[in-house]
């Protein structure tokens, strides 16, 4: 019979207790969806927590909000003179060809990232890209940097941290 570890048990238990605490959070703020931070979070793991990736992680997540929005209100300007679905068509394909041409340009910004937040983006029927874009920098940092911070203290308990010198030695 396989036992669970006790590091995977811990880190269960930092993950499981972080996000509820970044939700508690969130909505002190009068955020109540956290799937933007949460997402970041998911991908960072994925992406080896490997600081690095946040960068690609933030720039094209909020590119691939504000990209949702864009094709949202142009389907709507669109409807009344091209009809119900040929906005939708129209406007989707060029977005989703733009996202992925431009990959090679700034794979920064134009990124597998991007085309998820765009795509998840689009289920919602009323876009809050203002609201998911501070959601996904400042709880996404939040959940993240929490994260990583809990485990590196709870996992390394024996790691040499700086000394804090309170006063200056003569």
């Amino acid at each position: 019979m396989t036992r669970i570890k006790k590091t995977t048990f811990v880190n269960a238990l930092i993950v499981s207790t972080w996000l509820v605490v970044t939700l508690f959070v969130l909505g002190l703020f009068g955020i109540h969806s956290g799937w933007p931070a949460f997402l970041a979070m998911l991908f960072f793991i994925e992406g080896g927590k490997k600081i690095e990736r946040l960068k690609p992680i933030y720039m094209g997540g909020t590119l691939g909000l504000i990209t949702a929005n864009v094709l949202s209100k142009g389907v709507v300007l669109l409807t009344p003179s091209l009809g119900d679905r040929l906005p939708a068509y129209l406007l989707a394909f060029a977005a989703i060809f733009l996202l992925i041409i431009m990959e090679d340009v700034s794979h920064t910004f134009f990124n597998s990232y991007t085309f998820c937040y765009f795509t998840v983006a689009l289920i919602s029927k009323e876009q809050h890209t203002a609201v998911w874009i501070i959601t996904l920098l400042l709880g996404g940092s939040f959940v993240v940097g929490g994260i990583v911070g809990l485990m590196k203290i709870i996992n390394n308990p024996t790691e040499k941290r700086p000394k804090c010198k309170l006063r200056k030695e003569a």
